[in-house]
């Protein structure tokens, strides 16, 4: 019989294959680099923080995909980039560094300011001002080693064998953030390579959560549950698989952009938003592995102004590009910040929408406090299960609830729904 740990390792290393093999299609690849508020932020964030993170400095890039967070931290004076990526997208991000390396062999000179000069032309072929400074590691950070990484080094390069590096860059998200769990890739390759004093890019997440109005929505959820509770299909009795069908419709988040209209206290530009919006801070900086993969998330909206049904919970990110000892640098929010909410415009990541299996009736005035459990699963993401409760007064607590609603959800069986804003 085959042991458990090697069992689980089996298929972790199967969802691993799958996952890889997505990201590897430079369709997928295109599909982010289109995605202009994701590409624009990073670009920004990275620019602005040039000196003192990047400007020669070592960074990393943690699932650098087409390496195009690398390119950014070469534009921003880094001395050396190793774009640490574990899909086969690797070797075309290869083809990129082969290719301005080949006028080397002509004799092309190795001069900086000559680079600098003829940047972009032919004559020194593509992306010249990358030669010596991309070194592009096929691998995965959790089987990365310094040695490795040494064997990647560009040969003119200055690296000792235990190599750390003054920056990390990585672009680990999934829905709602943490869907994938790349964040603990990013957190294993600070663990192990980050100088002390490094930086994170970005540095902090923060999931969002808001209340939600969406029958529409909720119907069609319901639908497909109740699909199944007819005693007469072709002459079959299908009501055995009603009580599984109902449970597997609410437990499938709805991933997709959303109108804001569906945010109970707030209006479409987001006035009022502080009241209407829970958030949870994830500092990549100090957060330990095993505090990412299980952790609590408080509730609490005083928001109803007004006799409202809550459908579910809407769910976003931001992120934060702000080292923690920057405030006094002055960093404007553009470049400092990105945000997926349904106030912003849209990006690749959507927003989710988590529905309860009984919907909420609220009065105005009445407040709504609760937790979220998130925990890890084997499919490379999350169990979510909430308590959400309206208090009886200010005083009591989810045991002398007024309402209370218990709701699951498994962040990796997401069904999809566009809304036209």
């Amino acid at each position: 019989m085959q042991p458990e740990g090697e069992a689980a390792q089996k298929k972790y290393d199967r969802e691993d294959e799958a996952y890889f093999s997505y990201y590897s299609m430079l369709t997928h690849q295109a599909q982010m680099l289109q995605d202009s508020v994701r590409t624009s932020a990073y670009q920004m964030s990275i620019m602005q923080h040039a000196n003192p993170f990047f400007m020669n400095k070592i960074v990393m890039d943690v699932g650098a995909g087409n390496g195009i967070l690398s390119l950014f931290a070469i534009q921003a004076g880094a001395r050396l980039v190793y774009a640490v990526e574990a899909s086969n997208v690797a070797e075309n991000l290869r083809h990129l560094v082969r290719a301005a390396r080949e006028e080397d062999e002509e004799g092309v000179t190795d001069n900086q300011d000559d680079i600098n000069e003829k940047n972009g032309s032919s004559e020194y072929g593509a992306n010249a001002w990358i030669r010596h400074k991309l070194a592009v590691v096929h691998s995965r950070v959790e089987d990365l080693t310094p040695s490795k990484l040494v064997e990647c080094t560009p040969a003119n390069a200055d690296v000792d064998e235990f190599v750390r590096v003054d920056t990390i860059v990585s672009e680990c998200l999934g829905v709602l953030l943490v869907h994938e769990r790349m964040c603990e890739t990013f957190l294993e390759a600070r663990d192990r390579f980050l100088r002390p004093d490094g930086a994170m890019f970005p540095r902090v997440g923060i999931l969002c959560f808001s209340l939600l109005n969406d029958p529409r929505m909720w119907q069609e959820v319901r639908a497909r549950g109740e699909w199944w509770n007819t005693d007469n299909f072709y002459g079959v009795d299908l009501t055995p698989f009603v009580k599984a069908a109902r449970a597997e419709a609410y437990a499938s988040p709805v991933v997709g952009c959303f109108s804001p209209t569906h945010i109970i206290g707030t209006t479409p530009d987001g006035a009022n938003a502080d009241s209407a919006v829970c958030r949870y801070m994830i500092d990549f900086s100090t957060i330990s592995q095993n505090e990412l993969r299980e952790f609590h998330v408080p509730l609490g909206f005083d928001c109803v102004d007004e006799a409202v049904v809550v459908h579910g919970l809407g769910a976003w990110f931001d992120l934060n590009f702000l080292q923690s000892d920057e405030h006094a640098l002055g960093s404007d929010s553009i470049s400092t910040y990105m945000t997926t909410s349904p106030f912003a415009p849209p990006t690749h990541w959507a927003q989710v929408r988590l529905y309860f299996p009984e919907p909420l009736a609220l009065n105005a005035g009445q407040k709504v406090f609760g937790t979220l459990h998130f925990c890890v699963n084997a499919s490379r993401s999350y169990d979510i299960t909430a308590d959400v409760y309206v208090p009886y007064d200010d005083d009591a607590g989810p045991e002398k609830a007024l309402y209370r609603r218990r709701a699951f959800w498994k962040l990796d069986k997401q069904t999809y729904s566009w809304e036209t804003l």
